[in-house]
């Protein structure tokens, strides 16, 4: 049987280079019975230029910008792209999103046409503007959805964009079963593919904002790494896969 196993990157595969380096040879050992997939909300860009300086094992499948593009040895999914793009009015909602003088936009190599990206200072009233904005897209007609990560992260998608949403996309044309499936992560951008019908290994390093969705909603499919990065990733192939 084959095996799925769809990574964060950041502070999940990366983070330790030590453990990053012993799984490359775990993975490389058993490369034909692993598919694997990187899930970052890094652009593609900026995931080759990881992946050289890492050095890390090239993915068969690249889930990128929060799952706003999927890639297969650097050519973007143009079925991926169509699905995305209906209802999606990315100028209207940028516009709308410039009455929120705290979203201060993140650089251009972090926007693509299905994904615009701010950053936003930690505060207390976060919350609140998150909700009031999206109160303002909803009211304007525009489909869209907020995806907040790491404390300053904010990302504006589709509402059928996000990384669990890609991955099932990808699970369905591998034909990969749901006990086959393990995805891995440490953030609130992670959340979407622990929402799947998959196993889930929350590594020992997640943020609170993981670690309170699981507290809320983790089931026996979802497993908390006791490790942190990648040494949490091993954690979990052995609990699940016995690897």
């Amino acid at each position: 049987m084959k095996f799925l196993l769809v990574t964060d990157l950041d502070n999940t595969l990366v983070g330790d280079d030590a453990a990053t380096q012993v799984l490359n040879q775990r993975l490389q050992s058993k490369r034909s019975q692993i598919c694997l997939i990187y899930a970052t909300g890094r652009s593609h860009a900026s995931t080759r230029e990881l992946i050289a300086q890492k050095q890390l094992l090239s993915p068969d499948y690249l889930i990128a910008g929060v799952g706003s593009e999927i890639y297969q040895d650097g050519t973007i999914d143009l079925d991926w792209a169509q699905y995305l793009s209906q209802n999606w009015d990315k100028m209207a909602i940028a516009s709308l999103a410039q009455q929120f003088k705290k979203l201060k936009p993140q650089s251009l190599k972090e926007q693509n046409p299905w994904k615009i990206s701010y950053c936003l200072e930690p505060a207390a009233e976060n919350s609140s503007i998150l909700q009031a904005l999206q109160q303002k897209l909803t009211g304007s007609g525009l489909a869209a959805q907020i995806i907040f990560s790491s404390n300053r992260d904010v990302d504006i998608l589709p509402q059928t964009s996000n990384k669990g949403n890609a991955l099932t996309y990808l699970q369905k044309r591998l034909q990969i079963p749901s006990k086959a499936t393990l995805v891995c992560g440490d953030s609130g951008n992670d959340i979407s593919m622990f929402e799947q019908d998959v196993r889930g290994v929350i590594v020992a390093n997640a943020l609170p904002e993981l670690l309170g969705w699981h507290r809320e909603y983790g089931t026996e499919n979802h497993y908390l790494a006791g490790s942190t990065c990648a040494w949490g990733i091993m954690e979990g192939m052995t609990y699940f896969w016995d690897f």
